[in-house]
């Protein structure tokens, strides 16, 4: 993730005016359903952990929690806010390998992986998931961005390039760098060393736009070591 993104997430945070969100519905469905935890007390971490919008779920779940996010700004305000396991709040980028010496039960991730990174940088980073995952631990993935989307069919329109990933100067993507968007056949290539439990494509459509066709679509996917 380059120097421009970590600006930009620092920047948004710092613009928030709440602190308080709901986790996300999709992740604690997923959660539910597939994390059986047969340790105590679990270790999970989220990569692209944001403002700690999941953090209350899982630490009523009994986890021991670990994040990392790129926006330093962020992640000093989850340390005040969430003094006792400070420590395991981190700032960086997970393809850095900042948590190497850890082994998790549950790595999970909503939309973080799909922003800012290329090709090169998704398959180093799921190449540190399977090695930081405990064995038959889970990688829970959301809304990692499908071809499907508007999005994606637009910004092949007015481009020549071939490659997966964009930069946008409108829309929600705005100003947050490279957007990654992926297809089914992509996601299983990515995670072939995995055990592929769960894939499924979510489209949303727009009615309140301009043009009564636009489409958010999106997987998620769930996978074992």
């Amino acid at each position: 993730m380059s120097k421009s993104n970590r600006y930009y997430w620092n920047n948004f945070y710092k613009g928030l005016k709440s602190n308080f969100f709901w986790p996300w519905s999709d992740l604690i469905s997923l959660t539910n359903r597939f994390f059986i935890k047969k340790n105590k007390r679990p270790k999970v971490l989220e990569i692209g952990v944001g403002n700690g919008a999941n953090i209350p779920f899982f630490l009523k779940k009994n986890c021991e929690f670990y994040g990392i996010d790129a926006s330093e700004y962020i992640i000093r305000k989850l340390k005040k806010r969430f003094k006792n396991f400070k420590k395991n709040l981190f700032a960086g980028n997970f393809q850095d390998n900042l948590i190497k010496d850890k082994k998790f039960d549950l790595i999970f991730d909503r939309g973080a992986i799909s922003c800012g990174n290329n090709k090169e940088n998704i398959e180093k980073i799921i190449e540190l998931i399977y090695k930081n995952l405990k064995k038959d631990g889970l990688f829970i993935g959301v809304d990692w961005y499908s071809k499907s989307s508007t999005f994606f069919k637009y910004r092949l329109k007015k481009s020549k390039k071939t490659k997966n990933f964009f930069s946008y100067k409108s829309g929600p993507f705005k100003d947050i760098g490279h957007i990654y968007f992926t297809s089914v056949h992509d996601l299983k290539r990515y995670f072939s060393k995995f055990k592929i439990l769960h894939i499924e494509e979510k489209k949303i459509k727009y009615f309140l736009t301009k043009k009564n066709d636009s489409i958010f679509s999106s997987w998620s996917i769930v996978v074992k070591k």
